[in-house]
Formats: C-alpha cells, sequence, structure tokens
C-alpha cells in the first residue's frame, strides 16, 4: 500500500462487515506498551480499551468481556493510517478523536465519532519513535516524547493538536531519549515528562511552556529509567515508576516529592495508571505481577500472581511470554494487562477494589501477520496461524479464539509451534485432526482432542502449501510433494519437471490437482502405494504461475487462479472451462485463496491486492467487489456451510473478519 487516505484508513462503513477481531497489542521485551483505558467523555458509558498493534490502532470495545450480561461477537475498529509501527495512541478528554504516533515520529490525529474517521493532523512530530503521548484538558494542545536519532532535534514537544505549531520548549532529557509524559487535567497548567537515560523527571509550566527549575520540584528519584509517569484525574498528584523498582508519588502542582515506595515488584515496572476516584494505583512489572497500590498511606494493598494464572503452575522464574509490560483501568476500576506474548488479561476483584472479574480472564488471539485458515464444519471451529509460529482456535458461532497452542515441552508461554520457525500453511482432516507445516521442515499434528502431539513429522524440504481430502493430505515443498494418509504414513518426495504452487484434493481422496510454475494444471491419480500417475493436463490454463486451485463442494467443478485471471473447470466434461481466461480478471496483484458458496452458485476469492471479489456463475459477468478488506493482503477466505454467504476472512493484518453477503448479493446477482 503506497499511500492512505480517508478511503483505506479503516473498512469502509457501508461494507457487510458482521464481526471484527483486532489482533492482540504489539510488545517489545524491556519496553512499556501503552494501553489507554480512559475513552473520553463521549464514551464513557462503555468499556473500550485503546492500543497499538503493529501498524495499526485498535479500539476495542470490551462490554462483552467486562459483563456476563451481554452476549455478542467481537466489537473494534481497527484503524490503518500508519505506515509504520504505531508505538502510541491515546483518546482526546472528549473522546472524539485519537492521536497515534509511530516509529517514524509519525503523528496523526484523527476523529473516532465520524464513522469515516477523517485524519486533522498529520505531522512528522520528530526524528524517532514516539514513545508516548498526552492531551490537554481543552482538547487544544498536545505533549509528545519520544527518540531523537540526530543531536539537534527535541525528544520533548508541546504542539496546537490541529496545526502542530509549537506552544513552548519543554526540557529535554538527556541523549534525547524520553519515555512518558502527562498533561495536569486542570488548570494551572503542568506537564511532566520522565527520561530514559538520565533517569530524570521534568516538570513544565505554561502556556507557554518550559521547565520549572526554582521552588519544589523533585527530579531525581529514580536511581534508573523513568518508565511511566501519570497525573491523577484532578490533579492534585503524580506518580512515576521505572526499571529501579520504585514509586514514587508527589504533589500535582509543585511536583514536591510526597512518598516513595521501593522495591514494590522484584522486576523492572514498566506502567502505572490510577483508578477512577484517585485512591489507587495499578502497576506491572517484569516479575509478571500486578499490585494495586493505594495512594494514602502509599503501600501495596493487593497483588496479582498473573504469570501463575498464565502457566497454570508456580515457577521459580517467570516465563518471557507472562512478563507484563502495560497495564489500564478501562471503564475507570476494571483492571487489564498485557503480556509480552500479547495476552490481554482481565484481572479479577480485589478485596479493597470491587471492581472486575470474578476470575482472571485472559483474551488472546495473533500480533504477527496471519498466513492462513483452516476450517472445521463439523465442530464449528476453525483455525488460524502466523508468522510468528502461533496457532489459534475460534469459534464460528461467536467469533472469539478459544484455545491458543504451545507445542509441547515448551515453558516460555511464547506459543510457538515450530519453534522460532514460521508456519506456512495449515489445514484440518476430516477426523478432526489439525496439521501445520512449519520452516523448519517439519508437519506438525493437533489431534481431534485439542492435544498437540509431541512427534513430528520431518519433511525434505520447506513446506509451502498443504491441504486435505478425506484421509489423504498433501503437503507442497519446494522441491516436490508428499503424501501423507491417515495423518501417518508418508510418501517419500515426489519430484516434478516443474514446481507445484497449489494444491488440492478430492473428496474420496482419488484425485490430486497442482497449479504449476508452467501455467499448467496437471491432474493425478493416487495410487495405492502413495504413488501419483498422471492422468490429464489442462494446456494453457492460465498466463500466470498459478496460485490458488479449490474444489466445489459437490467435486464437480474446479476454479483456479494466478496473480490476475480466475478460472473455473468443468471436471464431469473433460475440464472444460465454464469461466475462461481475461473474464474474471480484475484483482491486480497475486490470487491467493478462493472459496465456493455452500450451494455452489458463487466463488470468493482474495489477494495480496487487499480485494476480495464474489462472483456468480450464473452472471458471469456481476462481481461484487470489497477493496481494503485487509490491509497487507488476504490470506484466507471461507463461506460457513450453516449460514447462508456469511464469509470469514484473514490477512496479513492479523485481523479475522466475518461478512454476511446475502443481501447484496441477492440485489448484484438478481435475475433479469
Amino acid at each position: 500500500m503506497a499511500s492512505v487516505d480517508a478511503s483505506n484508513s479503516c473498512i469502509p462503513p457501508s461494507y457487510p462487515l458482521d464481526a471484527s477481531v483486532p489482533p492482540l497489542p504489539s510488545t517489545t521485551r524491556g519496553e512499556p506498551c501503552i494501553l489507554d483505558g480512559k475513552c473520553g467523555r463521549n464514551n464513557n458509558d462503555r468499556p473500550v480499551l485503546l492500543y497499538s498493534s503493529g501498524k495499526l490502532v485498535v479500539v476495542r470495545e470490551m462490554d462483552a468481556e467486562v459483563s456476563s450480561s451481554v452476549e455478542r461477537k467481537v466489537k473494534a475498529l481497527v484503524y490503518r493510517g500508519h505506515m509504520a509501527t504505531v508505538t502510541a495512541a491515546k483518546f482526546s478528554p472528549s473522546g472524539c478523536y485519537v492521536a497515534s504516533g509511530d516509529a517514524r515520529g509519525k503523528l496523526r490525529v484523527w476523529s473516532y465519532d465520524n464513522e469515516e474517521h477523517l485524519c486533522k493532523l498529520d505531522i512528522v512530530a520528530m526524528t524517532g519513535p514516539i514513545r508516548d503521548i498526552s492531551w490537554d484538558m481543552d482538547n487544544k494542545r498536545l505533549c509528545i516524547v519520544g527518540e531523537r536519532h540526530d543531536t539537534s532535534s527535541p525528544c520533548t514537544r508541546v504542539i496546537q493538536w490541529d496545526t502542530g505549531v509549537t506552544c513552548g520548549e519543554l526540557a529535554q532529557h538527556t541523549r534525547g531519549r524520553a519515555s512518558s509524559c502527562d498533561f495536569k487535567p486542570n488548570r494551572p497548567m503542568r506537564i511532566v515528562t520522565g527520561g530514559i537515560d538520565d533517569h530524570r523527571v521534568y516538570f513544565n509550566a505554561g502556556p507557554p511552556f518550559k521547565r520549572v527549575v526554582d521552588g519544589l520540584p523533585t527530579d531525581d528519584v529514580h536511581t534508573r529509567a523513568v518508565n511511566c509517569i501519570r497525573y491523577t484525574s484532578d490533579g492534585s498528584k503524580i506518580v512515576s515508576v521505572g526499571a529501579d523498582k520504585t514509586v514514587a508519588l508527589y504533589e500535582g502542582k509543585t511536583m514536591k516529592l510526597l512518598h516513595k515506595l521501593e522495591n514494590v515488584h522484584k522486576g523492572n515496572i514498566y506502567v502505572c495508571a490510577w483508578n477512577e476516584s484517585n485512591q489507587y494505583i495499578l502497576t506491572c512489572s517484569a516479575d509478571g505481577t500486578c499490585k494495586l497500590i493505594s495512594a494514602e498511606p502509599l503501600e501495596v494493598v493487593h497483588t496479582w500472581n498473573v504469570a501463575e494464572f498464565m502457566s497454570g503452575t508456580q515457577n521459580d522464574s517467570v516465563p518471557i511470554g507472562a512478563m507484563l509490560v502495560g497495564c489500564a483501568f478501562v471503564k475507570g476500576d476494571i483492571p487489564v494487562t498485557v503480556s509480552i506474548n500479547g495476552d490481554l488479561t482481565l484481572l479479577p476483584k480485589s478485596p479493597t477494589l470491587d471492581s472486575g472479574l470474578d476470575t482472571f480472564k485472559k483474551l488472546t488471539g495473533h500480533v504477527s501477520p496471519i498466513i492462513g485458515m483452516a476450517m472445521d464444519h463439523i465442530r464449528n471451529v476453525f483455525y488460524t496461524a502466523d508468522t510468528d509460529g502461533a496457532l489459534c482456535e475460534y469459534s464460528t458461532e461467536t467469533l472469539r479464539p478459544t484455545k491458543r497452542f504451545t507445542s509441547p515441552g515448551s515453558t516460555d508461554l511464547l506459543h510457538k509451534m515450530h519453534g522460532d520457525a514460521t508456519i506456512s500453511c495449515l489445514t484440518t482432516t476430516a477426523g478432526g485432526t489439525v496439521l501445520t507445516g512449519g520452516w523448519d521442515d517439519t508437519i506438525r499434528k493437533i489431534d481431534s482432542d485439542g492435544n498437540v502431539v509431541e512427534s513430528t513429522m520431518a519433511l525434505d524440504a520447506q513446506p509451502n502449501a498443504i491441504t486435505s481430502g478425506t484421509s489423504l493430505t498433501v503437503v507442497v515443498t519446494v522441491k516436490g510433494l508428499v503424501l501423507i494418509e491417515n495423518t501417518v504414513t508418508m510418501s517419500c518426495l515426489l519430484t516434478f519437471d516443474y514446481s507445484p504452487k497449489s494444491v488440492c484434493v478430492s473428496a474420496d481422496d482419488s484425485t490430486v490437482y497442482i497449479g504449476g510454475e508452467d501455467k499448467k494444471i496437471h491432474i493425478y491419480k493416487v495410487l495405492d502405494d502413495l504413488k501419483l500417475e498422471e492422468i490429464h493436463v489442462i494446456e494453457n490454463a492460465h498466463l500466470k504461475e498459478i496460485h490458488a486451485l479449490r474444489l466445489s463442494n459437490d467435486n464437480t467443478k474446479l476454479a483456479s487462479a494466478d496473480v490476475r485471471d480466475i478460472c473455473v473447470w468443468d471436471i464431469a466434461n473433460n475440464y472444460e472451462p465454464i469461466v475462461n481466461k481475461s473474464k474474471w480478471c480484475f484483482h491486480t496483484q497475486r490470487i491467493t485463496c478462493l472459496t465456493w458458496s455452500p450451494d455452489d452458485s458463487l466463488l470468493a476469492s482474495g489477494g495480496a491486492d487487499d480485494s476480495i471479489y464474489v462472483w456468480s456463475l450464473k452472471k458471469k459477468m456481476r462481481r461484487l467487489h470489497y477493496p481494503h478488506a485487509h490491509r497487507g493482503g488476504i490470506t484466507g477466505v471461507e463461506f460457513l456451510r450453516n449460514k447462508n454467504l456469511v464469509l470469514i476472512s484473514v490477512g496479513a493484518d492479523s485481523c479475522i473478519n466475518q461478512w454476511d453477503f446475502a443481501e447484496e448479493a441477492a440485489k448484484k446477482f438478481a435475475e433479469g
């Protein structure tokens, strides 16, 4: 995607999108992850969580998560206006706008309450990554802190929200690295900033803003990096936390040190947050715990051992994936935290804070680009895999993740199925077994009970695609094909005089269809010894190499696709074309996936051009087109068989979308 404008910064509201499962927050070990649960006055009636994930900004509504009385699918807004990794995002006090910054120093202020989410401000605010953002109480000024990549640019700035004009000269931190900032939410106006290398907290007054050096400010409390600093909602107090495991409390108008609590956690403290009444402070740490701290007196009143909940056992050391790097209060007093593996955890009630759930609740999913999906129509679940090696199971009814798998023997809670290797393909068998292929040149199995089988099946080459019939599975590698019978017996590597690119298998396991780099479709009969016998070749099938094949549900039609054309072949009539080249030819990049509707009357396609097309065999000259369906390309589409034209799509933006095409298809493909 070369540029971003109002048309593709989010999925257009006119699209028939039923539900969207957003990605989890992006995290980096050793760095705070900014979560914003203060969604502004316009959104105070509902729990909303704002965070960044890759190049996306996610606004996730949490009412179904925090209340057992609310039952609905995941609801979220995914904003796609940035071209680099988003590092911070904050709601304005009104809740009408969101300010977000990325790793290239780009700052965007965009409308949340407008359905097109138009951009109000788009500037390069810093030469390095933006680490934190804060709004003033009037929704007119923004404080931005981060890192500079030269010797003269500022690492802390305060600007007008709509023009980007500077409103003063804030104190600059040593080596141009600042980690956190906050506006005093009432007058007299103040700004506090925290430094990484100088370990200091600076106090600024204005407007125009400048550093306060005389009087009571205490800026040298911490002995290591300051990770987070926050005002109370009434501006009376400031709290700062850092890598020295210290929590410091200051007076809001003067930044005079009131109290200091040392060794609060056993590891670095990354983020702190005030509850709605300003009585309690929530902190999270690399030791895998969240602590609730009372402001008066400054003492720990409750501890949540999130790492123990995630691992299910007590550990002498905290698993890497369970280290906590972000926390916030949602809807005032409901605590939520995020771990390095991206999982969001809603914390249960404490004896002193009677808000939250009765037990821990984990929200899992994907952080990295999803490479594909596999549907199990019998059990009403589907599986998705990503480039980090994570494999998740979702319910087709609720579209919520029910499980995130972990390879046997792994204790780091990073949920990688193939070690550090990417999952490149996955499929489900008729018996409910899931097979994944990884770049570690192995096939891993998950049995029908959801247990990951410890043993793996070694391949001679890297797998690129996989598909299953009833008991036969075919794996495409960079060197050829491998056949697997009943997920147990594996053939030797079968090589050809062309390079296979795509594959599908008939429901009775008797025929294998291979799309080649030679632009032909090769049809093979499966022999008893897991060998293949070529019985037909569709010559001149395509003008480019074939990237996708899909049999219709009744196994009478074969769909094939390259970088532009989609063709449909009549199997019973000696593979005569039903739709030939240059008819369905509107994709502009590689077509990655195909799926048939339950009655085989419609075909849906997804491509690397971010588009979903729906085609009709009865009305071949008509089509439904949905551009910008996923950012970075679509990697999987599947129609649900028990619902009328409901489609699930996954893409490189780590999102899972559910579409209902029934109404629009009825209008578009109506007779007459």
